[in-house]
């Protein structure tokens, strides 16, 4: 497994907090969609190669709001999937992490009700609580759609995309939806269970149909993740590690050493199943140290204290895989 990580936003200095924390290979983080022509494509690989690291997986692609709602422009939406994708594959990415949600305002509709929340010492974080939806907090944005007409939309598009991905060797990495259910503000969400999931594999055998194993998406659920990690074992084409304490209709995101999941034993299943892909953090609470005044989930200071922590986690589980006991030895003096 390679531990990964995003850098948001991609200034030189955080690029090289993440060179510096022994990560090789980059997550290209945008939300608002990729370019799709070459020459920006290629700034973009430039950008991380002249921090030291490899541009491999991509969040998300092109943008794809017409094509979830079923809105005017749709099928230009897909038209540019397919010529994004060829030149992804040139540049050497391997893997887009898309989710199907509304995309609602200036992100997908992850929802929360407080980003002020506290966990460990204070630390700011986010929180959710059904009982705090408003329900006009995204009237107006755009008109709802059943949700066989977006499961129609979804299959859809990828009848399209996904023979242009596999000549490509991309993987479309599909991300549960956050919180994983609906719906939400009368927006339907259909990728929030794991027989969401399976129905999404059922649409297509293509290894580029594939899943973002959101950690933290499915521990709101309240799944088994080791479970779902034998599951989907040949479809998973990117992980996602956080962590949460709470039901679905009420937690909080933690420290990754601090919440209810048990991520020895997902890591150990990983590598159990013959995992060898990407592994990154996921929203971090807010340090004291870091610079940011508002906590976004992405503040860098929490992710140096993830990523260490997960490093361990992959050290531990392949050293165990590689028949070593784990038990301490002095350095030479």
């Amino acid at each position: 497994m390679k531990l990964t990580m995003v850098a948001h936003p991609p200034t030189p200095r955080h690029l090289a907090q993440l060179a510096q924390l022994g990560i090789e290979h980059a997550v290209h983080y945008d939300m608002h969609g990729l370019p799709n022509d070459r020459t920006a494509l290629v700034d973009i690989g430039r950008l991380y190669e002249n921090a030291g690291l490899a541009w491999k997986i991509s969040e998300s692609g092109p943008a794809i709001d017409r094509i979830v709602l079923g809105l005017e422009g749709w099928q230009e939406q897909v038209a540019a999937w397919r010529r994004t994708l060829p030149l992804l594959g040139e540049l050497g990415v391997e893997v887009i992490a898309y989710n199907f949600m509304p995309q609602l305002g200036d992100d997908a509709m992850v929802v929360r009700t407080r980003l002020d929340a506290r966990t460990r010492g204070g630390a700011l974080t986010s929180s959710f609580r059904t009982a705090d939806v408003s329900p006009d907090a995204f009237a107006g944005l755009a008109r709802p759609l059943p949700a066989e007409a977006m499961w129609s939309q979804l299959e859809r598009f990828l009848e399209a995309v996904l023979p242009v991905a596999e000549r490509a060797n991309v993987r479309l990495a599909m991300h549960p939806d956050d919180p994983p259910y609906g719906p939400i503000c009368g927006y339907q969400r259909i990728m929030g269970s794991p027989e969401d999931f399976a129905r999404l594999f059922a649409l297509s055998s293509s290894p580029s149909n594939a899943m973002t194993l959101c950690v933290g998406c499915f521990a709101e659920r309240g799944c088994d993740i080791p479970e779902l990690v034998r599951r989907f074992s040949a479809r998973i084409g990117f992980v996602h590690v956080r962590d949460v304490r709470g039901t679905l209709d009420d937690f909080i995101e933690t420290f990754p050493d601090d919440g209810q999941t048990d991520l020895l034993a997902v890591f150990q299943e990983l590598r159990r199943v013959g995992y060898t892909g990407y592994v990154r953090s996921d929203h971090a609470p807010l340090l004291a140290t870091d610079e940011a005044a508002t906590n976004d989930g992405y503040a860098m200071q929490g992710h140096i204290f993830a990523i260490g922590y997960l490093r361990g986690l992959l050290q531990a589980v392949e050293r165990a895989g590689e028949g070593g006991d784990g038990a301490a030895q002095a350095l030479p003096a």
